[in-house]
């Protein structure tokens, strides 16, 4: 079991491939006593990050994980607490995109299988991780442990504020607005323990969800370069580390951004 000299220990969903791959890559780099559970859907498939994990073997845990199932998201907690009693940081990244149709012509089962997974999926992994990620902030009398960090993988195309009307995914973009009103709940239910709790927005990645809409949209005007994965998960997991509850929990955060985005 953990002891408070340990970590950080951390998991990440969607981990087999694009940011999430990258991320867990990143996260041992930077923090090289880390430990840290890699969630994938269908773990014997994710060669990658079964590769990192083998390089790792105490360090990266590869677990099943299907972020639309509350089940498996228990059942991946069970895993977790064969190794610790506690989660440091949670990044629910695993997510969904949508295609790009005119609301009336619109498939409305779309709009629920998306909002399954980006909307519903970081909810049933924050009900799930909260006895070992916010549980033992409460009860821990020695105070000792620090803050736990939970963060969406959300988008900018999930703010209002900014709407970007050249660049429209509405199935994606309403899952990704209601995934952030979560964050911003969950940041005001967990004072008493100083969670940090942040809506990433990481930018137009080139991985292989976003290379359709990307190409879709090339000659869109103000239409954002994509950047690597390796470059979005510098920066995410930089985020991360230093991220605190008065400069960071709470807001809508993005890539490249020196201010918050606007919910």
């Amino acid at each position: 079991m953990s002891t408070t000299q340990q970590g950080p220990f951390v998991l990440v969903s969607g981990a087999n491939r694009g940011i999430g791959l990258s991320l867990v890559s990143t996260f041992i780099k930077q923090n090289p006593s880390a430990i840290i559970f890699a969630g994938a859907r269908d773990p014997i498939k994710a060669t990658e990050l079964n590769e990192i994990a083998k390089k790792h073997p105490n360090n990266v845990h590869v677990i099943k994980l299907v972020a639309d199932d509350a089940e498996s998201n228990k059942a991946a907690v069970e895993e977790v607490k064969k190794v610790t009693d506690r989660l440091d940081i949670v990044v629910a990244n695993a997510g969904i995109s949508s295609g790009a149709e005119p609301i009336h012509t619109d498939d409305i089962s779309l709009y629920k299988s998306t909002f399954d997974v980006n909307t519903l999926g970081p909810l049933h992994l924050y009900q799930a991780t909260h006895p070992l990620l916010i549980a033992t902030r409460t009860n821990n009398s020695s105070k000792d442990l620090p803050a736990p960090k939970f963060f969406i993988t959300s988008s900018g195309l999930g703010s209002l504020g900014a709407f970007f009307s050249a660049f429209i995914l509405t199935p994606y973009g309403v899952s990704k607005a209601a995934v952030n009103y979560i964050a911003l709940a969950i940041h005001h239910q967990t004072e008493d323990v100083g969670a940090i709790v942040v809506p990433y927005h990481p930018g137009l990645v080139a991985t292989d969800m976003t290379k359709a809409a990307a190409d879709a949209f090339a000659d869109v005007p103000n239409m954002p370069t994509p950047i690597s994965p390796e470059q979005n998960a510098q920066e995410y997991v930089d985020l991360i580390d230093r991220s605190t509850r008065a400069e960071h929990g709470g807001k809508f955060w993005g890539q490249g951004s020196a201010e918050p985005y606007p919910w």
